[in-house]
């Protein structure tokens, strides 16, 4: 008889939903919140008298700052078109232009020093001009 009372307990007891026994085996029982941010980001508004005053003359004289001269620009071309046509392995492009850069760096910041010697130079000559 207390097999046939169990029998009943059970019966009465309400099943869980079908959704949270599914939600308990993916996640292990355990609940997942989620939080997302909104964050207020200004969207800024331009006009066309903006782009074609001086944030445009700013933005071009920045952009001919960190590119290469015209002329390094076309080797750098050159290179890569040689690599991907397959006349020369891409390693040797790459080497080819980092020494390019490289050299060309170092001689530009010669030729500033020199320059800057030659400033001073310049400037001590007309103090010791101007003392006598």
């Amino acid at each position: 008889m207390s097999s046939a009372k169990s029998h009943k307990q059970q019966a009465q007891q309400p099943a869980p939903p079908q959704t949270e026994q599914t939600e308990e085996k993916r996640t292990g029982g355990k609940v997942v919140h989620l939080h997302t941010a909104h964050p207020r980001v200004p969207i800024p508004y331009v006009t066309p008298g903006d782009m074609f005053t001086t944030n445009a003359r700013k933005v071009t004289s920045t952009a001919t700052a960190l590119l290469p001269p015209p002329r390094r620009l076309a080797l750098y071309g050159v290179l890569g078109g040689m690599s991907v046509a397959g006349a020369i392995a891409w390693p040797v492009a790459v080497a080819v232009g980092a020494a390019t850069e490289v050299i060309s760096r170092e001689q530009a910041a010669r030729h500033r020093e020199d320059h800057e010697r030659m400033e001073r130079g310049r400037t001590e000559q007309e103090r010791t001009e101007r003392a006598s």
